[in-house]
């Protein structure tokens, strides 16, 4: 973690400034976005992994958070779902390598209002920033045209990102420990998905999941 100080605060009194919390398990992609960020957008605190951000939003009040959506443990879906239960006045723009429809409704629903691929980040923040900041909802261009060419929302019954990445390891045969393991979470968190992907799916066997997997485009 690393407090930087607000340098801007002579400079600019009039400006309405927005303090901002950072998270990526990369170093180096913490430290670029924080030289990218400009005024009016304050790096208040960094955080190199889910549970950290965690800590930082109990005690800390952001007008922004910026995060990474593949970390281990406590991923970016987890992290928005923390920040708008903590802060739901704060926005939330999420970076990520994956362009997947499921993956960006769900962190809408969520309570994102940004996506942003990683390969777009330099180019896409500053004006995800300001819209975010207007109180409306940024996508990159890349991502619209994405879900607008998408046909298959609710083809896999409503599961979330996280249970269709369980239910591709259970069609795997891995056991509830090797899940848990693989993913960074608990035992018991792995046996809940699979209660809910069960119920979802509306399969009582392994069997029954790898046929839905198949249906679905889920495993090949």
């Amino acid at each position: 973690m690393a407090w930087f100080n607000r340098r801007f605060d002579r400079t600019l009194p009039h400006m309405k400034k927005y303090s901002v919390l950072l998270v990526d398990d990369h170093r180096i992609l913490l430290d670029g976005m924080k030289n990218l960020l400009q005024p009016p957008y304050e790096v208040e605190a960094t955080a190199s992994s889910g549970q950290e951000a965690l800590e930082l939003i109990k005690n800390h009040d952001f007008d922004v958070l910026i995060t990474d959506y593949e970390m281990p443990g406590i991923n970016g879906l987890d992290l928005v779902k923390a920040m708008s239960a903590a802060q739901p006045e704060a926005k939330i723009v999420v970076l990520s390598m994956h362009d997947d429809p499921a993956v960006v409704r769900e962190l809408f629903r969520a309570g994102a209002s940004g996506y942003i691929l990683k390969k777009d980040t330099y180019n896409s923040i500053t004006t995800a920033l300001q819209k975010i900041t207007e109180g409306k909802r940024f996508i990159s261009d890349a991502i619209a045209e994405m879900l607008l060419n998408d046909n298959t929302e609710d083809q896999s019954g409503n599961l979330t990102p996280r249970e269709i990445e369980i239910l591709k390891l259970v069609t795997r045969e891995m056991s509830t420990k090797q899940i848990a393991e693989i993913l960074f979470i608990s035992e018991r968190t792995v046996e809940t998905h699979r209660k809910n992907i069960l119920k979802k799916t509306g399969a009582t066997n392994l069997a029954g999941l790898v046929k839905y997997a198949y249906v679905n485009n889920l495993i090949r």
